[in-house]
């Protein structure tokens, strides 16, 4: 009973009070996807056109970098369209993407091949700051003060990026990217990006599938496959005995 109300019933629990919490969200007919790549090193800009809840393909999509149109392209039949892109510099790029009378954007992360991430996955990270403020202030303070020496990348289970993105706008955590948790492949496609990835804060069972790609993997849940930490003040501490080189 208790791995079930883990497992299943605490993460919906947890989505359904960041949906209630965002209240009424405005459906975009296009998505674009937040992508993290380092200098030089090519990525896909990705984004889905959708008529109400089905894919939409077929439709012309303006595709912008910042304020400059890089190229129209045409979404396949499952709605998907794809444009490369090389970035040359480190920092975050806008991308912006309309077709028709909508439009969405998306983040791209551009990191220096010397820098590290940590990896903070939102339903297992941010589940009790719903319920206590105090909490919720500490989160935010920590992962500010990650953000002096690492890159972070926000990781998603179950929601989908306009709720997630949205909520963590809202309660004024940093600014990133936010990616679609897909299992060890998810990290194993940043890692072929020249992403170097320090640590990880998760659900047990995420932590878990990370153990042969992170070696500092931190969670909440009880686990024996990384550390369980009591508090965000516990993994700043781990964080600094093990700061980046």
């Amino acid at each position: 009973m208790r791995v079930f109300l883990r497992k299943y019933f605490l993460p919906t629990i947890t989505l359904l009070a960041m949906v209630f919490s965002m209240g009424s969200l405005g459906h975009s007919e296009v998505i674009v996807f937040d992508r993290v790549t380092t200098v030089k090193t090519p990525i896909r800009i990705t984004v889905l056109t959708k008529r109400r809840f089905f894919p939409a393909g077929g439709s012309l999509v303006d595709i912008y970098l910042e304020d400059d149109h890089l190229r129209k392209i045409m979404t396949g039949g499952d709605g998907y369209g794809y444009l490369k892109y090389t970035p040359l510099k480190a920092g975050f790029k806008k991308v912006t993407a309309r077709s028709n009378s909508d439009s969405a954007s998306g983040l791209i992360l551009v990191m220096k091949k010397s820098e590290k991430a940590i990896i903070i996955e939102i339903e297992e990270g941010f589940k009790d700051s719903l319920f206590s403020n105090e909490i919720m202030e500490d989160s935010r303070d920590a992962v500010n003060s990650m953000r002096k020496n690492y890159q972070i990348i926000y990781l998603s289970r179950f929601m989908g990026k306009s709720i997630t993105g949205s909520w963590l706008e809202k309660q004024s955590f940093p600014e990133s990217v936010v990616l679609r948790w897909r299992g060890p492949s998810t990290l194993a496609a940043l890692k072929a990006k020249g992403v170097q990835l320090h640590a990880i804060i998760g659900s047990a069972a995420v932590i878990a599938e990370a153990a042969k790609l992170i070696e500092r993997r931190y969670t909440f849940d009880k686990t024996g496959d990384g550390k369980t930490v009591k508090s965000w003040d516990e993994i700043l501490k781990l964080l600094q005995e093990n700061p980046p080189e």
